[in-house]
């Protein structure tokens, strides 16, 4: 596969998984922004590889733009998903879930 085509296969999974990560937000669950994160995370990983894939060559033309709506995708998702992540368990422990404060305060992860 050339550094082109591997560069667009990249941007293309990329693009993908932020789509997943829109269809499963939820800022109301927990687990809908877990799903959300994971897929962000995996849309990084596709977008290190796509910058890996053209190592030495150039980026083809326009792919310049679809990276930079993917970063700023990311980051706004992101930033969403860790304010979600952080008014849910901030919920949870003024609501006196004792288990949901045990584990917060003895940092266990509870999604």
């Amino acid at each position: 596969m050339s550094a082109e085509r591997g560069f667009l296969a990249c941007i293309a999974a990329a693009e993908g998984h932020i789509r997943n990560a829109r269809r499963s937000w939820d800022p109301t669950s927990l687990a809908g922004c877990a799903e959300c994160s994971d897929q962000l995370g995996q849309a990084i990983d596709a977008m290190k590889a796509a910058g890996e894939a053209v190592v030495g060559g150039l980026a083809p033309s326009g792919s310049k733009g679809r990276l930079d709506r993917l970063r700023g995708d990311v980051e706004v998702l992101s930033r969403l998903v860790a304010a979600a992540i952080a008014f849910n368990r901030g919920l949870a422990l003024r609501t006196g879930s004792e288990s949901f404060t045990f584990a917060e305060v003895a940092g266990i992860a509870h999604v």
